[in-house]
């Protein structure tokens, strides 16, 4: 059977790769976030108290911090992840319902149409 539609797969292959690319790229940052705080966590709060900032909370610039963030950060991630990979799955849901669908009305149409005529048979007569 012909696939219709092909439009709608292609959109729903790119939510799917999209969804993918996110969660790549933000299991990469949630790392990089991980390793800057463990690194240099320290070394901020310590400019920010030098110049005259706000340093804010001590456990917000240093390891604990990092963990939270990274924390935060990789179920950002994966809700993230979630939500564009069901949007590809529902496009394709949809497709598929369409497509059961077609075939069921097409079964239901051959199933129920009158069978083809034939122009009744009459006895030959005999002499």
């Amino acid at each position: 059977m012909e696939k219709k539609f092909r439009i709608l797969r292609l959109i729903g292959t790119i939510w799917k790769i999209l969804a993918w690319v996110a969660l790549a790229l933000g299991l990469l940052s949630s790392i990089g976030i991980l390793l800057a705080s463990v690194l240099g966590g320290g070394i901020l709060g310590q400019l920010g108290q030098q110049y005259g900032g706000t340093a804010g909370p001590a456990w917000a610039s240093g390891l604990l911090g990092g963990i939270v963030l990274f924390i935060a950060s990789l179920i950002m991630t994966v809700l993230y992840f979630l939500a564009l990979y069901a949007v590809g799955e529902l496009i394709y849901l949809l497709l598929a319902i369409e497509e059961n669908t077609r075939l069921a009305a097409q079964w239901i149409q051959a199933r129920s149409a009158p069978a083809a005529y034939s122009p009744p048979s009459y006895p030959t007569p005999q002499a």
